[in-house]
C-alpha cells in the first residue's frame, strides 16, 4: 500500500484526488483518483484536504484509481472547517424555511387593495 495526502475531495461530486508521497513501482507520481465507492467500501464517510491515507491503486481508463483506502491521520483543522461550513449551511436552510413559512401564513389580505 502507498501513502499519500488528500489533495481535495468533493462530497457532492463524490470524487477527489490523492497526492502520493512516493512513486509507485512503475515510477508514476501522478495524482490518484478516489471515488466515493472506495470510501464506502472502507467505511469512511468523508475525506478532508490534507488527510493522510494509505491506499491501493489500479489503472482504470488509462489513469490510476484507488481500489482500497485506509485513513491514517485526519487533518483536525480541515475537519473543523468542514463542520463549521456544514453548520452554517444548516442554519441558512432553517432560516430560508422559516421565511417561507412566514410568507405563506399571511393569507389573502396582503395582496388585496
Amino acid at each position: 500500500m502507498r501513502q499519500g495526502k488528500v489533495k481535495w475531495y468533493n462530497g457532492k461530486k463524490c470524487f477527489g484526488f490523492i497526492t502520493p508521497d512516493a512513486p509507485n513501482e512503475n515510477g508514476n507520481t501522478d495524482d490518484v483518483f478516489v471515488h466515493s465507492s472506495a470510501l464506502r467500501d472502507a467505511g469512511i464517510r468523508f475525506l478532508n484536504e490534507n488527510d493522510i491515507v494509505e491506499f491501493d491503486e489500479e489503472p482504470r481508463n488509462g489513469k490510476l484509481s484507488v481500489v482500497s483506502i485506509k485513513l491514517i491521520q485526519r487533518d483536525e483543522e480541515a475537519a473543523r472547517r468542514f463542520q463549521e461550513r456544514r453548520a452554517e449551511h444548516r442554519r441558512a436552510a432553517e432560516d430560508r424555511k422559516q421565511r417561507e413559512e412566514k410568507s405563506t401564513r399571511r393569507g389573502f389580505a396582503f395582496w388585496k387593495k
